[in-house]
């Protein structure tokens, strides 16, 4: 298991919550998160992180956000 979390953040509140996930892998942390959206139907963003590395960032489409994850990639410059 690794230990990943998610930073919710609602509008007009950065930080509103952190949660931690308990996960084999990336893409098993990500459906863990997307069981978030039940519990915050007005987040605006859903930030995951395993560690210091990010994973990917949800954000809310109700508010006009794409409604697709945007992922971190590294890429060289």
């Amino acid at each position: 298991m690794i230990s990943y979390f998610c930073i919710v953040s609602l509008p007009g509140v950065p930080v509103r919550d952190i949660v931690v996930l308990a996960a084999e892998n990336d893409a098993a942390a990500e459906v863990a998160m997307k069981r978030l959206l039940t519990q915050w139907p007005g987040y605006e963003t859903i930030a995951l992180y395993a560690g210091e590395r990010s994973v990917t960032v949800l954000s809310n489409p109700a508010l006009g956000f794409p409604p697709e994850p945007f992922s971190i990639e590294a890429e060289a410059a």
